[in-house]
């Protein structure tokens, strides 16, 4: 059984195109706006294009990778803008990120260039590419034009090849070592097509942008209201959204549910705010209550959706009675199909894995070409020749009526606020310490309800830790230079040893309930 819709038929612009097209008709109107700067889509368009011109004269072109580490204001939109334009592909680095994991992204992409500012160089400091520092060099890109658009593309595809790389997200990976996405232009062609005709301009008008441009919720946040004339309002994150709406309407929320809770729990939503969009972790019916019970919240949305599989791949409108949000249906372009372990269909309502096809599908994963045949697999129900579907690991179960409910995880992969966490790849890091011969992580709950990280621990003999105290402060001081803060557990258990089942595999329901 597949759920699917038909792809779009012919081209479809691509994310730059589309922001060019919306320049021209509105071009005094406003594109982004972060704190006290702002920027008109003519201004927009206009510092995009001398970027371009000057990445294009230093190298870069298609299938080239320019890595992006800029703060969060309007100029870090510029330069997505300007690597798209030049054919190239951006690689965005969250400069809150350790040192050592900007490092890894920088060596594993081997970006040709690097678009940063002065007071961020040290964070791209290990960088082998050409460094571009906006600040400083803006005189000479300011003046110097966009160049000749057509110059560096290669005949071959033409201008707008939709083959082509647009960006990079990178990922945790289960071996410890963190994976890049790679999304092609027509992917996010498709994507962006879909949103224009699901949400109205009424909707995307004031969108926050509040995810890092490391996650995949960022790509709506941006490229969805630029493409139809609306404003991208940028906060450092949707904590931010009432100090934000203070100043400026905001109409369109895209966050994760529990990030949404934990704001209401403080904070009211702002009344200009009349769609909210949540993905990235199953969404509560309280919250989905709670958002319409405001008098001004119109439409909640459950999006569900993968990087692999750019950004969203199902979704449902939640109804203010809903006992339990579903996934809902693909979004246009995208097949959904639920299988068993043997990659055949599964009866409705019985449990299956949930594999995807379609336009949205990645290319894979950069350089890894093992772990691309074994995640994207051929896809043998009738699809193009060369079709594939992505595997996503999640289980869910198709209704009668053809919606999607979403079960669980079919591996140790873990979710938390909406961010794809690899225990592996944690765990893999924690045994680098000197004092750790062996470490299980886990979301576990604790005696509040709330889901954390769980590391546990088995320490060398004569490791010198003086109480589990000194233990935790120093293996989460080792992780945090070397990860995200939210890859860092909040508990770290000393154990014996770790459990294993007849498998081989981590038995984590045999492990102790971390610390009330």
């Amino acid at each position: 059984m597949s759920a699917s819709v038909n792809g779009s038929a012919g081209r479809l612009p691509l994310l730059h195109e589309r922001v060019a097209r919306q320049a021209a008709l509105t071009p005094g109107a406003d594109a982004v706006v972060g704190g006290r700067e702002r920027l008109t889509y003519r201004e927009l368009q206009d510092a995009s294009e001398a970027l371009a011109g000057h990445l294009r004269r230093l190298g870069a072109g298609p299938e080239t990778l320019v890595g992006i580490c800029l703060e969060r204001s309007p100029w870090m939109v510029v330069a997505m803008l300007a690597v798209l334009k030049a054919d190239a592909a951006y690689v965005p680095l969250d400069p809150a990120f350790p040192a050592e994991r900007l490092a890894f992204m920088l060596r594993d992409s081997a970006a040709a260039l690097i678009v940063t500012e002065e007071a961020l160089r040290a964070k791209v400091g290990g960088a082998r590419g050409t460094v571009v520092s906006l600040d400083r060099d803006w005189a000479a890109i300011g003046s110097s034009g966009g160049g000749e658009r057509g110059a560096a593309r290669s005949a071959e595809g033409g201008p707008g090849d939709g083959s082509r790389l647009a960006y990079v997200l990178y990922t945790s990976g289960s071996t410890g070592r963190p994976k890049g996405v790679a999304v092609e232009h027509r992917s996010a062609a498709a994507f962006i097509a879909w949103a224009l005709d699901t949400f109205t301009l009424e909707e995307l008008r004031y969108t926050l942008a509040s995810t890092s441009v490391c996650f995949d919720l960022s790509v709506f946040e941006v490229f969805a209201p630029l493409a139809c004339g609306g404003t991208v309002v940028l906060a450092e994150t949707v904590f931010h959204l009432p100090v934000v709406a203070a100043d400026r309407p905001v109409s369109l929320v895209n966050t994760v549910p529990s990030l949404l809770l934990e704001l209401l729990d403080s904070e009211p939503l702002p009344a200009s705010v009349v769609t909210v969009n949540l993905a990235g972790e199953a969404l509560p019916a309280v919250l989905a209550r709670a958002l319409y019970r405001t008098g001004t919240v119109e439409r909640v949305h459950n999006l569900y959706g993968p990087s692999e599989d750019t950004t969203y791949s199902t979704w449902c409108l939640v109804t203010p009675d809903a006992a339990k949000p579903l996934i809902g249906r693909p979004i246009t372009g995208t097949s959904a199909h639920v299988l068993d372990t043997d990659g055949l269909p599964v009866p409705d309502g019985t449990v299956g894995e949930l594999y995807l096809g379609g336009d949205g599908l990645a290319r894979g994963y950069l350089r890894r070409p093992a772990l691309t045949a074994e995640r994207f697999v051929p896809d043998p129900f009738g699809g193009r020749p060369g079709a594939r579907l992505y595997r996503t690991g999640d289980l869910v179960r198709r209704l009668p009526g053809g919606e999607l409910d979403y079960v669980g995880r079919a591996d140790q992969q873990v979710k938390l606020r909406g961010l794809r966490i690899e225990p592996g790849e944690i765990e893999a890091l924690l045994g680098e310490h000197p004092a750790v011969r062996r470490a299980a992580v886990a979301a576990r709950r604790g005696a509040a309800d709330s889901a954390g990280l769980v590391a546990y621990v088995v320490c060398e003999d004569g490791a010198g830790f003086s109480s589990d105290h000194a233990m935790s402060s120093a293996l989460r001081n080792f992780l945090k230079g070397r990860l995200p803060s939210y890859m860092v557990p909040g508990v770290f258990v000393p154990v014996d040893s770790i459990p294993r089942t007849v498998t081989g595999k981590t038995d984590i329901n045999s492990l102790p309930a971390p610390p009330g």
